[in-house]
């Protein structure tokens, strides 16, 4: 462990021991949200990708996977290091270019989001009052993560022609990039994110709390749960369903949390910042 990591556990370990985490309290009821709601998708059909020419699939076999915490195909066609930590980035824009430029300084946004939500799952059962738990919200949108360690391993582009409701077309590029970090880079991103979310807080008490949980959110993240081809589909529909309700109030995405629903979780978690991430996923989710 480097100086670096070493200061920051033990800063979070002392806050944590000062006074106790929180007491603990059964979720209440979910947020109204219906993560199968109908609704009228965009028709959406791919027209051209990377290495088309040499015989590459419309999506390679391990995108799907990757972008469903599943890194067991990648690992066979990539050479990985032992004990690298694997994440997925991805855009959706007009432009190929863009698309890139949007993939690779977005990243940093889909960490701290990832991060949000495991710090917001636990705040939303743990806290005791509707109030800390809307000054955790507020200092976890703010707190940013940056990239530094970060290997940048493969990309993949595809070209898609967008039909909406109204029979007007465009066309998009889906734009999906792979990046790689050692162990000890994972553990000092996110024991300085939860360091950076701490000293926001104003209350003593709220700040042991979410100390306290470093060492959980550290391990859920680093080693992530794939989840089944459904759930993916299940989650990406609440998240598109959460940007056309405009997102929640404060009361409203703590319910969300308590209830332990990763869809429901998925859809608090969502702002209008994952507008083009939520569409790269859901041309793989089609």
């Amino acid at each position: 462990m480097n100086k670096t990591m070493a200061v920051l556990c033990a800063a979070l370990a002392a806050l944590a021991v000062l006074g106790g985490c929180g007491s603990t309290q059964r979720p209440g009821s979910s947020a109204a949200i219906s993560s199968g709601a109908a609704r009228t998708a965009d028709k959406m059909v791919i027209v051209d990708w990377k290495n088309r020419s040499l015989g590459e699939l419309a999506a390679p076999a391990w995108l799907l996977p990757a972008a469903r915490g599943d890194w067991k195909l990648f690992k066979e066609t990539w050479t990985v290091a032992p004990g690298k930590i694997l994440k997925l980035g991805a855009s959706n824009s007009g432009g190929q270019n863009t698309a890139m430029t949007i993939a690779d300084v977005q990243y940093a946004a889909r960490l701290a989001n990832q991060l949000k939500q495991s710090v917001l799952t636990r705040a939303g059962i743990s806290l005791g009052s509707d109030g800390e738990f809307d000054a955790v919200n507020d200092a976890a949108t703010k707190t940013q993560v940056t990239i530094a360690g970060q290997e940048r391993l493969t990309d993949f582009w595809q070209k898609a022609e967008v039909t909406d409701s109204n029979g007007r077309k465009r066309t998009v590029y889906n734009y999906y990039v792979v990046y790689a970090c050692d162990e000890a880079v994972w553990d000092q991103l996110v024991g300085k994110y939860i360091f950076d979310v701490v000293g926001q807080l104003p209350e003593k008490k709220t700040q042991q709390t979410i100390a306290a949980m470093f060492k959980e959110i550290d391990a859920e993240t680093k080693a992530e749960k794939p989840v089944s081809e459904a759930q993916f589909k299940l989650e990406i529909t609440a998240r598109q369903n959460a940007l056309e309700a405009g997102g929640m109030s404060g009361t409203e995405q703590r319910a969300a949390y308590r209830s332990r629903d990763p869809v429901k979780a998925a859809a608090a978690s969502t702002t209008g910042a994952d507008k083009d991430y939520i569409a790269a996923l859901a041309a793989l989710a089609q």
